[in-house]
This record gives C-alpha cells, sequence and structure tokens, in this order.
C-alpha cells in the first residue's frame, strides 16, 4: 500500500445529553447569597467609616462673645462673629456676682451681612447668679450678643460652642 493514504470516515460526534451536576448550592441561590455577602460587608463597613468621619469631620469652635467682667447699668452688645460654617451652637451665660436688685436681659442677634440685626433668641431674664443655656441653629452668617443691665450691675460671660 505505497502511496496510499487510507479515507477516514466522516464521523459525526453524538452529543451526550445534558444530565444536571448536583451540587450543594444551585446556581442562583450562590449568587444571591453573594451579593447579599457583599452588600452586608459594604454597609459594615460604611457604618464603621461613618462613625469615624463623624467624630474627626465634625468641626466645633469656641466663641467669647463677652469675657467675664462687671457691666454697670447699660445696653450693649458684643462684637459680632462669622459663624457661616457652622449649623448649630450653644450659647452659655455664667452670671457670677450680683450687686443690688439688677435684671439681665439678652437677646442672640443675627446677621446675614454684619450690619443689619435681627432678634433671633430672646433669653429669659436673669436675676440671680448662675448659669443659662440657650440652644442656636438657623442663624445667619453672623451673630452678636445685645445685653441690658438694668439696676446696679452684674459680672457675668457669655460664651458659644458651633458646630457643623
Amino acid at each position: 500500500m505505497t502511496g496510499h493514504i487510507p479515507r477516514i470516515k466522516n464521523m459525526t460526534c453524538k452529543r451526550r445529553s445534558r444530565i444536571p451536576v448536583p451540587s450543594a448550592v444551585p446556581r442562583g441561590d450562590l449568587l444571591t447569597r453573594a451579593t447579599w455577602g457583599l452588600l452586608a460587608a459594604i454597609f459594615a463597613a460604611s457604618l464603621i467609616l461613618a462613625a469615624t468621619a463623624r467624630a474627626d469631620d465634625r468641626k466645633t469652635r469656641l466663641v467669647t462673645f463677652l469675657s467675664s467682667g462687671l457691666k454697670t447699668a447699660a445696653t450693649a452688645q458684643s462684637s459680632a462673629f462669622d459663624v457661616s460654617s457652622y449649623t448649630e451652637g450653644q450659647i452659655f451665660i455664667d452670671v457670677t456676682a450680683e450687686v443690688g436688685v439688677s435684671t439681665l436681659d439678652i437677646t442672640i442677634q443675627s446677621s446675614p451681612d454684619n450690619v443689619t440685626w435681627y432678634i433671633h433668641t430672646t433669653v429669659g431674664q436673669i436675676s440671680a447668679t448662675g448659669q443659662t443655656r440657650a440652644a442656636v441653629t438657623n442663624f445667619g452668617n453672623y451673630l452678636r450678643i445685645n445685653y441690658t443691665v438694668g439696676g446696679t450691675s452684674f459680672t457675668f460671660s457669655v460664651v458659644g460652642v458651633f458646630k457643623n
């Protein structure tokens, strides 16, 4: 048989019938579980990052509107302070001494432009030593304290703590 190349018959492959392959978790369930696992991991990570971000990103500022001192019967204002980058605050009034029968009226004033002033919060009239607190939100760009001492005199200070 020289020079003779045997001819291969044209054979077709028979397809095997599809037999389901048993698995511990069906494919659809595996994908669903993987998705839920990923979502749970993302949620847990966001909680951890949010707790860290809140502590680091919230900035506070202490503002001394009026330092402690004797104020006699008069009406006056503190300097104005730019608080435009803050969203809320606490105003602390510390009355350490009163002479005679006196009254202290304090008004927190707000301004959008440091020129025109509006009453933001009126603190209840103070007639004795002690501490008073007022929360402030939704204020303009600037804040100041307006006070009126009626009677003889008071020794007091006013500070604010603001946070964004």
